[in-house]
């Protein structure tokens, strides 16, 4: 049996890689606000640094400044959807274990022909994104031009506007032998999709940009992995995600009303169904306080238990889901 904590201790920043995004929904006439902190699972868009300590008690360090006293004195829920990127999902495993790039593992910038609808369209933005991050953080960037192609492509179809899309593709072919540089790059134009969708009161395309995203993060780290291990640090990374699965759950369901983001809500659910079957084991309540520098401070925590059965079973669930996304067949 595999036992592993899922909030160590996090940190989260205002960066390009570590964004938090943080939505005031001021109804006119109105003077409370409905707060929503939104982290994106599209790549690059946050990074949670967090270390793995069994003795310590479970953190989240947030800015305060992101959230203001005159928000949290309003008496109004703070929401918080919280789930990490494709691309922290890769850096764990890279971080944890040796290996290797594979190629059969992205979705081919052939098949961008296929996707002819406004659905088929988003959920492959965010397939494409996930690979982009996982490209780019193995260093393989001579891959990574097509792969940009086909993002901004199909963030034109979908009436993402976004000033100087010529100049940014210029400023990647300059850097393609510098992964730090495309990697900044990448980030930098993530960031301005999720603000334009963000501004534009396009949340139910970001909530399903995300939604694939997050499956095919999840479909690459599961394929990494040749075998079942207690001890495999990989997996250890891939089950803390079920806590992060649910806030995506709750993020989408906020979209219910829309028919695509209907779809993304029946594909997570049905991964969900799965890490239901993992057992959990509450250390403590989870509490939100003010700590040392005003920062607001996330404790508490919950362990995971899981055999080899159920893990196996939540890696071909996620398979087959990411090919119903990646044929088209949704």
């Amino acid at each position: 049996m595999l036992k592993t904590n899922y909030f160590v201790k996090c940190k989260v920043f205002f960066k390009f890689r570590k964004v938090l995004k943080i939505i005031k929904l001021n109804h006119m006439k109105r003077k409370s606000f409905l707060t929503v902190v939104v982290i994106s699972i599209i790549v690059g868009l946050i990074n949670f640094s967090c270390k793995s300590d069994p003795n310590k008690n479970t953190t989240d360090d947030i800015d305060s400044q992101a959230i203001s006293d005159s928000l949290l004195a309003s008496g109004e829920d703070l929401v918080f959807y919280s789930f990490p990127s494709s691309q922290e999902m890769f850096s764990f495993i890279k971080k944890d274990a040796e290996l290797i790039f594979r190629t059969d593992l992205v979705n081919s910038t052939e098949n961008v022909s296929n996707y002819i609808d406004t659905k088929s369209k988003t959920f492959a933005l965010g397939i494409y994104l996930a690979d982009l991050s996982y490209m780019t953080l193995f260093n393989k960037t001579s891959d990574a031009y097509k792969y940009i192609e086909v993002i901004t492509k199909l963030s034109s179809d979908l009436r993402i506007k976004l000033p100087f899309q010529e100049d940014f593709l210029n400023r990647v072919k300059n850097n393609l032998n510098n992964q730090d540089s495309l990697i900044f790059i990448s980030d930098q134009y993530s960031t301005k999709i999720v603000d334009y969708l963000l501004q534009n009161n396009k949340d139910k395309t970001l909530s399903n940009i995300t939604t694939a995203s997050y499956i095919e993060g999840l479909y690459i780290a599961l394929n990494l992995v040749d075998k079942y291990s207690d001890t495999n640090p990989v997996i250890q990374r891939i089950v803390e995600q079920k806590h992060s699965f649910t806030n995506l759950i709750k993020y989408a369901n906020k979209y219910h009303n829309d028919e695509n983001t209907k779809v993304a809500i029946d594909l997570l659910n049905s991964i969900y169904e799965v890490f239901e079957k993992f057992s959990e084991n509450e250390d403590s309540e989870t509490t939100m306080e003010r700590g040392e520098d005003n920062k607001m401070i996330l404790k508490g925590g919950k362990k995971i238990i899981l055999s080899e059965q159920e893990y196996l079973e939540l890696k071909s669930k996620v398979i087959e889901i990411r090919q119903k996304i990646v044929e088209n067949n949704l």
